[in-house]
């Protein structure tokens, strides 16, 4: 892989994860490159409108605006996320939640969709956002029904961290979590990421039958609606929808 090119990607994802701006010696040191290369690949994001200097410090470089029109083209593009942002809406207002879709990128979510209710009392993440697979709902609706093989070798290599009291925290128990996710048709997260924060996912398929996605719900943990399991059903129907209108002939699937 051309060298300069990766180290490019790398600072637009930097920027990308840090919107108050990150200085040129900040992105040097994050890429273990000297000051002078990193000024230079900024340079000519900056003239490509990738990068641009914050309006509150010119020391600080933000994503620029054709990085912006570049993703939403994605977004508007992508009928995974055009045909989920239809259904995963309709059970975020129902609920008064904010709502998610997320794809799998090697351990990690990333959050790529997101629709915040009006009354939803917690804004959560942004888009972009990357989080850990074992703790979030997106995260085990996306592993629960990978081919076995696969599910296992993302879980070897996962590093647990005890997020909250509730936070599973061993590949064995994540085990038997997502075989408990394959029987019931969707995942939660039960204030395993945040102590105050109940989140409700279920896996998007192809026409295949392979998962590509997943969207979840989220808010302040309500232990009735955690009872009566009825956001968990709405999340799935919504995402057996989505699955549906990309093509796939549905019965409940379970990976083995």
């Amino acid at each position: 892989m051309n060298r300069t090119i990766v180290r490019a990607v790398k600072i637009l994802e930097i920027l990308a994860a840090n919107p108050q701006g990150t200085s040129l010696i900040e992105l040097a040191r994050a890429l273990e490159m000297p000051k002078s290369s990193a000024y230079e690949i900024v340079q000519t994001l900056l003239k490509l409108k990738l990068a641009e200097t914050s309006l509150y410090n010119s020391k600080l470089y933000v994503l620029g605006s054709r990085a912006f029109s570049i993703g939403s083209k994605y977004v508007s593009s992508n009928d995974i996320i055009h045909l989920g942002s239809h259904y995963l809406r309709e059970v975020a207002a129902k609920y008064n939640k904010t709502g998610f879709m997320g794809f799998l990128d090697g351990d990690e979510v990333v959050y790529v969709y997101k629709w915040q209710s009006p009354k939803a009392k917690l804004a959560a993440c942004d888009l972009g956002t990357r989080h850990p697979v074992y703790c979030t709902s997106l995260g085990k609706a996306l592993l629960a029904w990978l081919p076995k093989e696969r599910r296992d070798e993302i879980i070897a290599n996962i590093k647990f961290e005890k997020k909250t009291e509730r936070t599973i925290t061993d590949p064995e128990g994540l085990k038997k979590e997502l075989e408990i996710v394959r029987m019931r048709g969707y995942s939660i997260d039960n204030r395993e990421v945040e102590n105050h924060m109940a989140c409700y996912g279920a896996p998007i398929f192809d026409h295949m039958g392979n998962v590509v996605a997943a969207i979840s719900v989220s808010d302040m943990y309500n232990e009735e609606e955690m009872k009566n399991g009825q956001v968990g059903l709405d999340i799935r129907a919504a995402a057996d929808k989505v699955s549906a209108g990309l093509g796939f002939t549905f019965h409940r699937k379970i990976a083995k």
